[in-house]
């Protein structure tokens, strides 16, 4: 019986992949490094961001300062950026069946937050689990949303295979993996397909709203 599903942000629940290549090209051109597009984003996107940042040509060096400066840019472009599709359809009826929601995620909680207002979400949501502005950019050199999930996880008492985590890239298939939980890769995000069939997620979907009957198969088990 599936109790919690665990989504992650970027890319994921928003749909700002297009957004992240735009504000990643103008950090590149910013340190004369050559220009990405949308694939080579996915075949190079990677947390902790030093390993992109390396993948694209960036001295790590920079990493610190490239950060501060993609972050207020980023911010600015999402101001209109909507969800994913089928996302609402999927959350209402999660919320319906009183299956927990959270997100966890290597962003920032209190612009999380803001933009689940904007997008009238929040109320779907049962926690947001991310950096605070305290963590700084923890997430250049390491991974930390797991230990947040873990954590969550255990506080309430949840088996692993009540929990079901989705995301975009390899990060959230390897978290899912390694602490036992059943896994999805959603595609169109931050991966290409091929990285996240890699890792060899318990399923693969391409439309928030696929995940309705995949939670229906999971609790006649």
């Amino acid at each position: 019986m599936i109790k919690l599903v665990a989504f992650d942000w970027n890319g994921t629940l928003l749909a700002d992949t297009q957004i992240n290549v735009v504000c990643s090209n103008i950090i590149l051109k910013t340190y004369k490094l050559k220009p990405i597009n949308i694939q080579k984003f996915r075949q190079t996107f990677h947390i902790p961001i030093s390993y992109f940042w390396k993948a694209n040509g960036g001295n790590p060096k920079d990493l610190k300062n490239q950060a501060k400066i993609f972050h207020p840019l980023y911010e600015e472009k999402i101001k209109k950026t909507r969800t994913r599709a089928g996302s609402k359809e999927l959350l209402k009826w999660l919320k319906q069946q009183s299956v927990k929601r959270m997100i966890y995620s290597n962003h920032i909680a209190p612009d999380i937050i803001t933009q689940l207002k904007r997008l009238n979400i929040f109320k779907y949501f049962d926690e947001v689990l991310a950096r605070s502005n305290n963590e700084g950019h923890t997430h250049v050199h390491h991974r930390s949303k797991d230990q947040k999930l873990y954590d969550y996880v255990t506080k309430n008492k949840l088996k692993p295979k009540e929990v079901l985590t989705i995301g975009d890239t390899e990060e959230e298939i390897e978290i899912g993996k390694k602490a036992g939980y059943y896994t999805v890769g959603i595609t169109g995000g931050y991966n290409t397909e091929s990285r996240l069939k890699k890792h060899k997620p318990d399923f693969i979907i391409h439309n928030m709203k696929d995940l309705i009957p995949i939670v229906k198969k999971l609790n006649t088990l």
